[in-house]
């Protein structure tokens, strides 16, 4: 079965909920406030909230009024809108929204005034407009893991994001596999199947690689083998890509620093190589604090004591101006 096909299946599977939210057993949709220290203010039955509008969005069952129905989630979306701690626009509201409008409601409705003045994302951003129900199969492959997952259907996610892996073949495949591994799977097996691959299609061929994609295919190939230890590998990786590296100084002169730190054979090399990038950024007021360990460590394990104390003067004042 593919991946359309798979999501076609959870979807339908939603005309479950609406004939349970139909019944007035609403407790697990309806807009229920939460807080915790990292999201702050949310709302707990988001997701619950979602499979209805998938339902309703792609007609999965008979709604006797569906007019009404979608007005009153609307309603409760309103509700999380105007407390979330994020703020943000989010989809449920979109996927009303258009609902709304197709069933006839104005677009000068009350409803999208409360909407637009909801929170400042939606000041800036929302406007009542219909959105194209896309057939199931031009749907990419990762926007359907992704809401998979958002829709607490975590174990498919997981599965299909194996089988991306089984078939991956081309950048955008791969990319998809490293944005998964962030947001969606946490798996760093997925994380290191992308970046090896993205790294063997730019020595492939590096001229279908745009300036920074070709940067972030070396740079992230070179910190995966730093993390494994193998540092004689990742300093290879750095010398062969030093042309494509160099486009972006900050990133160089950071991976550099990082190698030296790690025990880089001749440090003098590389430090003679990321110096002219250090120096500049310096004059330039832009060399972040964050950078000052490894920094200070592969300047001092390069012998270059002249830059150790401007980089500890450097990093000093920095903090002085914090304060």
């Amino acid at each position: 079965m593919s991946y359309a096909e798979e999501f076609k299946r959870v979807i339908f599977g939603f005309a479950k909920d609406v004939e349970r939210y139909l019944s007035g057993k609403k407790s697990n949709y309806i807009y229920h406030a939460e807080k915790d220290g990292e999201r702050g203010t949310f709302d707990k039955n988001y997701s619950n909230r979602s499979r209805l509008c998938w339902a309703l969005e792609y007609d999965v069952c008979e709604v006797p009024d569906k007019s009404g129905l979608v007005r009153e989630l609307f309603l409760e979306e309103l509700k999380d809108r105007e407390t979330n701690s994020f703020q943000g626009i989010g989809e449920n509201l979109e996927t009303l929204t258009s609902l709304l409008l197709q069933l006839g409601e104005p677009k000068d409705s009350e409803l999208f005034t409360r909407a637009k003045n909801a929170n400042f994302d939606c000041v800036c951003g929302y406007e009542p407009r219909i959105i194209k129900t896309m057939p199931f199969e031009k749907l990419s492959c990762r926007y359907c893991i992704e809401t998979l997952s958002e829709l607490g259907e975590k174990e498919l996610a997981l599965k299909l994001t194996d089988d991306l892996k089984s078939t991956a073949a081309t950048y955008e495949d791969l990319r998809d596999i490293l944005s998964l591994s962030k947001w969606v799977s946490h798996r760093e097996s997925d994380r290191k199947f992308a970046v090896t691959g993205i790294y063997r299609l730019y020595q492939k061929s590096p001229e279908d690689f745009k300036a920074f994609d070709a940067f972030s295919a070396a740079n992230d190939y070179a910190k995966l083998l730093i993390e494994k230890g193998d540092i004689a590998a990742a300093l290879a990786v750095f010398d062969k890509n030093k042309e494509t590296l160099k486009r972006f100084e900050r990133g160089f002169y950071l991976l550099g620093s990082k190698l030296i730190s790690s025990g880089a054979e001749n440090p003098e090399r590389t430090w003679a190589d990321i110096l002219p990038c250090i120096k500049e950024d310096i004059t330039r007021n832009m060399v972040a604090p964050i950078y000052r360990d490894v920094m200070l460590s592969a300047a001092e394990l390069s012998g270059d004591r002249a830059m150790l104390k401007e980089l500890k003067r450097y990093f000093e004042k920095r903090e002085q101006e914090k304060l």
